[in-house]
């Protein structure tokens, strides 16, 4: 008795689809619900917090600070500029310390759910240019007879993207508290310097929970 791979392929897709309707369902429920024009505003905020790098081998972590300045429509929506430097260390590597870290300033889009509550949730979507200068290892480990093996410090720059998830809660009209959390993309590349030419890759995703002061006017 044969198995249809199309009929099979359909069963494993029918899981994800329900996920993907049940996430877009909620977001435009939020959306519906904060949805009351009100007047255009300004915010800024000013983060603090940890770099985390789970899913790569160097494993590094360490602080980052973030700048936002931002207008919104009176539908929720906003586009701003954002800033962030990042600088976190990993294990020992032959008596040095790994290092992931970056400075990137670009533009960020946020959609503010429930603005008329005093606790507003939010999403975003950030694209920048990065900065990064990691330090480099190759894939094999160096020997001693092979000095051009040992890590070196490398200089890169490109486009990096980050998804964001945020709240802010308000003590007043104008002043309250921002917390995020984020997964990064690109703000740090590397070199593979064993092939010829050396190519450049994006490192694994970086994860960042940030806290600190925000203001609307």
């Amino acid at each position: 008795m044969g198995v249809d791979p199309a009929g099979r392929v359909c069963v494993k897709l029918r899981p994800l689809m329900r996920r993907v309707t049940s996430l877009g369902s909620l977001v435009v429920v939020l959306w519906a619900g904060s949805s009351a024009a009100g007047p255009w505003r300004g915010y800024a905020s000013a983060t603090t917090g940890a770099v985390l790098d789970h899913t790569s081998g160097i494993r590094a972590q360490g602080g980052a600070l973030q700048a936002y300045v931002g207008v919104e429509t009176p539908f929720g929506l906003s586009l701003g500029l954002v800033g962030e430097g990042a600088q976190t260390w990993g294990g020992n590597y032959q008596g040095l310390k790994t290092e992931l870290d970056y400075m990137s300033l670009g533009v960020e889009m946020r959609l503010r759910f429930m603005r008329e509550g005093g606790v507003n949730p939010w999403v975003g979507l950030r694209v920048a240019g990065s900065r990064s200068t990691p330090l480099t290892f190759p894939k094999s480990l160096p020997s001693i007879e092979d000095i051009q093996e040992a890590p070196r410090r490398m200089l890169h720059s490109g486009l990096s993207t980050a998804l964001r998830l945020g709240v802010d809660a308000w003590f007043g009209e104008h002043l309250g508290i921002t917390a995020s959390t984020a997964w990064q993309w690109c703000d740090v590349r590397v070199d593979d310097i064993t092939t010829n030419p050396p190519t450049q890759a994006c490192t694994q995703p970086l994860h960042s929970i940030l806290l600190g002061p925000t203001l609307r006017f």
